[in-house]
């Protein structure tokens, strides 16, 4: 298991939650992505691999994360908000091309 992914389930779990199917989607999709997508857009995302996922379920558990410290909220007055992920991330490896 990713260590991000362990860590957050463990903390998960010591709030007395659960990190359901759609959390835990939701919660790789930040992990996986460099940019900070809007709610619509993890959404958009997520919709094809799990078609019975709501923008609801989509939104709430970006918020949950929010308030779990893995995730930043970013307001932009009329735009939508936007969320990035701010726990660390394994530093990429670089393949030797000498």
């Amino acid at each position: 298991m990713d260590p991000q992914l362990s860590s957050v389930t463990q903390q998960v779990k010591h709030l007395g939650k659960r990190l359901t199917v759609q959390r835990r989607a939701v919660l790789m999709h930040m992990l996986s992505t460099l940019d900070a997508p809007t709610a619509k857009e993890v959404y958009i995302a997520l919709k094809q691999e799990m078609p019975n996922i709501t923008l609801s379920t989509v939104y709430t558990a970006l918020r949950f994360f929010v308030k779990m410290g893995v995730l930043e909220e970013y307001p932009a007055g009329h735009a939508a908000t936007r969320f990035r992920c701010i726990i660390p991330r394994l530093a990429p490896v670089l393949k030797d091309v000498m």
